[in-house]
């Protein structure tokens, strides 16, 4: 690996994830019934997002969490509590999460192979509920990426992509984004003292291409560096470093892959604000129709927005990701359907900058407001009283919905939302 020049390091950049994540492509033999480690359908990250209305099942689960919240609360009682899972069982679920802030991730190993934070800069953010996680490698032609002014395509980011070549289009398919919901529990097994469980459920997920799911759930262990009891629930504290372990485990009954995650500064300890919301679909006079996500976690926020489909794009039955597409797509001079699936953008930022995106999928957009990108409008948010639920942010012509949030009033979120907000001027 290290004999290989700089661009091919680069398009090797994502096999490498993928190699790491799946033990060089053993994890579908650890993660099986045969080997201890049954699953439902349920559990499988894009189970969801291919039945439709995920955004729905999304907000019936922030709704429930609220409730058990304000119920635990109330009653004082600890931070678990018994609710019935997707996939029908019974399970214990984590109400206060340890791992909400914005993070960064100093190593990613597996199997023979690793990766750390000098090869690819991460921001992971998780609210209660919902997150958005951006990986974007360091090999990525950023500077020349940032050149193209968006102003130039008439704020359209396909025509961007449209005047890339064929060989830049194959290497900005080197990077990830995802987003959706993390369901935390424990596991009721006296003979198990790991620490709590994450399930992670996509909704809008770069690597995810139609008919190919991933065939194995987003579940993993949290090792929690902190001087809590790690089999109390009810003692969960905040830590500032943690660490992902796979739920199935190999031959040698050991994670097959582990993460470490550190907390970037300005996240409030994951105890100060905490904000996320859904884009409708079809909402309020929405052009696009397609899905997004902003999460925000003190001064950090992140944000996903779903590809721009034109209808002409074309199957690749043997590609099963991303990147198996788009070099095919390509390889097959089918620019269109390339692009179709390049569309996807995410993003990070911070408050304090007056809402500037820093780090993106689409590098043209650093230094823009990020309402500009994900609205292009005037921010106002609509509704009264505390349930944030009833809300509704309007961005432009885009409606958003409310899933989490730790401020109290309708009036204060515009407020905060609109600070140094170029849009609302």
């Amino acid at each position: 690996y290290k004999d290989l020049s700089p661009w091919q390091k680069h398009l090797d950049w994502t096999a490498k994830q993928g190699r790491i994540l799946t033990a060089n492509g053993n994890a579908l033999r650890y993660y099986s019934e045969n080997n201890g480690f049954p699953y439902s359908q349920q559990e499988l990250p894009h189970h969801y997002l291919e039945k439709q209305g995920i955004s729905s099942v999304f907000r019936k689960w922030a709704k429930q969490r609220r409730a058990l919240c304000e119920e635990n609360k109330n009653n004082k009682k600890p931070a678990v509590t018994m609710l019935t899972l997707p996939n029908g069982t019974k399970a214990t679920v984590l109400l206060r999460s340890p791992i909400i802030g914005a993070w960064d991730r100093p190593l990613f190993a597996g199997k023979w192979e690793h990766s750390t934070n000098k090869e690819e800069t991460v921001y992971n953010i998780q609210t209660g509920t919902l997150f958005v996680d951006l990986r974007i490698p360091r090999s990525k032609p950023v500077l020349e990426l940032e050149k193209l002014l968006i102003d130039k395509f008439n704020n359209n980011p396909r025509q961007v992509l449209e005047s890339m070549s064929d060989e830049y289009l194959r290497l900005y398919a080197r990077q990830h984004v995802f987003g959706g919901y993390s369901m935390l529990t424990t596991e009721d097994n006296t003979k198990n003292e790991r620490g709590p469980l994450c399930t992670r459920h996509h909704c809008i997920d770069w690597n995810y291409i139609q008919g190919k799911p991933r065939p194995r759930p987003n579940k993993w262990y949290i090792e929690s560096n902190n001087d809590a009891d790690d089999n109390d629930s009810s003692t969960i504290v905040p830590s500032n470093i943690w660490k992902e372990w796979s739920y199935a485990t190999d031959q040698y009954a050991q994670s097959y892959y582990f993460e470490t995650w550190q907390r970037i500064k300005g996240d409030e300890n994951g105890e100060g604000m905490c904000f996320a919301m859904t884009k409708k679909k079809g909402g309020h006079d929405d052009v696009d129709g397609n899905d997004g996500i902003l999460v925000v976690v003190g001064d950090h926020f992140n944000y996903i927005l779903e590809r721009q489909w034109t209808g002409v794009e074309k199957a690749y039955p043997d590609a099963n990701n991303l990147v198996d597409l788009v070099d095919s797509s390509i390889g097959n001079g089918d620019r269109e359907t390339a692009i179709s699936y390049l569309s996807l953008d995410g993003g990070h930022g911070t408050i304090s900058s007056g809402w500037k995106i820093d780090c993106s999928i689409q590098s043209w957009n650093h230094g823009r407001n990020v309402f500009d990108r994900v609205g292009g409008g005037k921010v106002n948010v609509v509704g009264s009283g505390t349930d944030f639920f009833s809300w509704e942010v309007i961005i432009g012509d885009t409606s958003w919905d409310v899933h989490e949030s730790s401020i109290s009033s309708p009036a204060a979120l515009e407020q905060l939302l609109t600070v140094n907000n170029r849009s609302h001027l």
